[in-house]
């Protein structure tokens, strides 16, 4: 009798799961798409959706679950390229705001100080770690939203987690549950040591799905085990070398992403509610199958930040350039509700998402009942240890990277009296490295081993430069940088002090020099130095002069940014910061004199009768007498993304949105450039948001530059 009440109990739970997911397939949701994707779902099945409005490029729908698989399955390359709604009123508002980013108060500042530590943590990541996690998670059968087996598996997980914490009295484990599915999340918290109000956080989810009834029978090793294996490793290392953040870190695995991103967007709506200050947020959400050349691509979609994304390039280049920890990299677009980054982008929130390949050669099989561990091309997930490492670079140093503000405190933390002080550079991004001798300069390659055989041959000033080179197809995006903070010079006691090098652009090169300052520690920088344009072949000199940080600890950060589409590199050579008795305050020193035989470009400086001049695309502009100091730039490149934003970008159709987020505005002009340095545009703005039309753009990079008296402020625009 007990055998056949257990027979009907087992026939009775089928029944009610088939019912169940029946239920679900039939009914309809509300949702929010881009439209060219609703209109495509309404030819193919006009029973399973209903456009409700559209906007800029996005609709507010009622979907079915049989049109949202579609989407799903065959439409788009990743995530379920929609984002469920609670109401239609919830679906009309997210359709308006679609794009529009919230500004924030104060950007934080992204700059590699945590070398010990990190290089501490990297040796400590232990792949079989991952392997056996992603497989105890495949375990489970299926993680889909409306199974018991999801819920379990977020329960054991918060058991784990709390196991690895045991004994910190700092770090809490707690359950999310949620109004849009009965699946939970799970957060893990450590508290900060000096800044608990600012959070740095992880994520990724932790249900899965299969096409149709497979839902039953969903494993989803890759999507998403392996980023949950690949963030429960960071915590583990961090646990174990008794990491203390100085900034609240948090770990976060989501429900229901595959449905609509529901855990992680009520989750990014309760701590905007909250006002919760979320320095930065990393998605994980798939790193064990190698289906590309490089280990990691980051994507670009316009919700992700272009500062953090070109802070992890900054990370793999000092951290994972060569050896053991190796890690090379390339670009990608996902698409529209892409992941649960998407929900903490719209937002507000500055967001990251490094994925396992590009997007078009991601696993193939993912959403089927073959995404298992064993298909994983690389054994012992070797390469979701990769993420394991760029996830701790960017949790240490993003969570202990932080110095006193302005006036706040010690200033520089270390300084460097000796002049001329001179550096060399050699190996990765990130900062200087002292060695001896002055005739040392410094070298950099930001992108390997350049391919147009350019490099080398531009350094006629000596075997040591600095360039950076750029793709010559059009594809190197985001630009080639490379950017290098010295340590802190103390010039108190100094009536003069000169930061000067050498520099050109060479070929089709363009692209832009800028020299930052600050004297606290690069909590704030402040623009002192400013090239952009096409500089010819020969050797210009920078000398900047520092009257203002006399008396003070100055930190200089010197960049160098390639453009989108050229060839060529960019050479500096012969960097030091001097007294004002060790290099020449002459601006028109190593400038050559005006000749008619030359065919001189934008940006090209000449002297004439005694005075510098530069070539601009309308003629020459006089900066000033030769013999007197340097004219200064001021740059705000502290809040170049908030203070400016461009929406949408990418653009594809005619017109663009450019917001001002003060009064700057006011009696202000921007200048539309295109890559080469031309002026295309000039206009008056005449309020905060200026619609401007893009229809005669042809497919490329521009940058929009808002000028103010002596200060500019940049912002970059992709036109498909």
């Amino acid at each position: 009798m007990k055998k056949l009440n257990l027979i009907i109990s087992v026939v009775w739970l089928c029944l009610f799961f088939t019912y169940s997911y029946a239920q679900e397939q039939n009914s309809m949701f509300f949702a929010t798409m881009q439209t060219k994707d609703a209109q495509g779902l309404k030819i193919n099945h006009p029973e399973d959706i209903k456009i409700i409005s559209s906007n800029n490029g996005y609709s507010a729908v009622m979907l079915s679950q049989n049109a949202a698989e579609e989407l799903h399955h065959k439409v788009l390359v990743h995530g379920p390229g929609f984002i469920y709604e609670t109401s239609e009123k919830n679906a009309l508002s997210s359709i308006q705001n679609v794009g529009q980013k919230s500004t924030k108060a104060q950007r934080a500042s992204f700059s590699i100080t945590q070398e010990a530590l990190v290089t501490q943590s990297l040796d400590l990541v232990n792949n079989l770690n991952i392997a056996n996690q992603i497989q105890e998670l495949e375990g489970y059968g299926t993680r889909y939203h409306t199974t018991n087996s999801a819920r379990q598996a977020v329960l054991d997980l918060k058991t784990k987690w709390e196991g690895l914490a045991a004994g910190r009295s700092d770090v809490s484990v707690r359950i999310v549950n949620h109004t849009s599915t009965a699946m939970p999340s799970v957060i893990m918290t450590i508290t900060g040591t000096e800044e608990p109000d600012e959070f740095v956080i992880i994520g990724g989810h932790i249900d899965s799905t299969a096409r149709g009834n497979n839902s039953t029978n969903a494993p989803g090793a890759d999507d998403n085990a392996s980023g949950i294996a690949t963030i429960t490793e960071a915590a583990r290392v961090l646990f174990a070398m008794d990491f203390r953040p100085k900034r609240t870190v948090e770990f976060m695995a989501f429900a229901a992403e595959e449905v609509g991103l529901r855990g992680s967007k009520e989750i990014a709506e309760d701590y905007k509610n909250r006002n919760v200050n979320v320095v930065s947020y990393m998605q994980l959400d798939m790193t064990n199958y190698k289906g590309s050349t490089n280990d990691v691509y980051i994507s670009t979609d316009s919700y992700n930040d272009d500062t953090l994304n070109n802070f992890l390039i900054e990370l793999m280049n000092y951290y994972n350039a060569t050896g053991t920890h190796k890690i090379t990299y390339g670009t990608s677009q996902c698409n529209y509700g892409c992941s649960d980054h998407y929900s903490w982008a719209q937002q507000g929130y500055d967001v990251t998402f490094p994925f396992e390949a590009a997007f078009s050669q991601s696993n193939p099989n993912i959403h089927t009942t073959r995404d298992t561990f064993d298909r994983s091309p690389t054994p012992n997930a070797t390469h979701a240890a990769k993420f394991a490492k760029l996830a701790l670079e960017y949790l240490i140093e993003i969570s202990n990277g932080i110095t006193s503000g302005p006036g706040g405190g010690d200033g520089c933390t270390s300084t460097t009296t000796s002049f001329p002080y001179q550096q060399g550079f050699e190996g990765s991004v990130g900062s200087w490295i002292q060695v001896t001798g002055d005739d040392v300069n410094w070298i950099i390659d930001s992108n390997g081993t350049p391919s147009n055989g350019t490099g080398p041959a531009s350094a006629v000033e000596g075997s040591s430069y600095i360039y950076v080179e750029a793709s010559g197809n059009g594809t190197g995006f985001p630009a080639k940088r490379a950017i290098l903070n010295s340590p802190c010079f103390d010039l108190s006691g100094l009536s003069e002090a000169v930061f000067s090098f050498k520099y050109h652009m060479l070929g089709n090169a363009v692209g832009t020099l800028s020299v930052d300052a600050s004297i606290d520690n690069g909590v704030s920088w402040t623009g002192i130095f400013n090239r952009t344009g096409t500089q010819g072949s020969s050797w210009n000199t920078a000398n900047i002069d520092l009257a203002s940080y006399v008396g003070a600890s100055v930190q200089l950060r010197l960049n160098a940014v390639t453009g989108n589409s050229w060839q060529g590199d960019i050479a500096i050579d012969d960097v030091k910061v001097s007294e004002g008795s060790g290099g020449s305050t002459d601006i028109c020193e190593g400038v050559a004199a005006y000749s008619s035989s030359v065919n001189y470009q934008p940006g090209d400086q000449v002297t004439y009768q005694g005075n510098l001049y530069e070539r601009t695309n309308s003629g020459w502009n006089l900066i000033g007498p030769c013999g007197a100091k340097v004219r200064s730039f001021t740059t705000q490149k502290l809040v170049d993304d908030h203070l400016l934003q461009l929406y949408p970008n990418p653009v594809n159709g005619e017109y663009i949105n450019l917001a001002v987020n003060n009064d700057l505005w006011k009696g202000s002009n921007i200048l539309i450039i295109d890559i080469k340095g031309n002026i295309l545009q000039e206009m008056k703005l005449k309020g905060k948001v200026t619609r401007i039309s893009t229809s005669k753009f042809a497919t490329g990079t521009y940058f929009f530059t808002l000028l103010q008296g002596s200060k500019s402020y940049t912002k970059q625009m992709i036109k498909k």
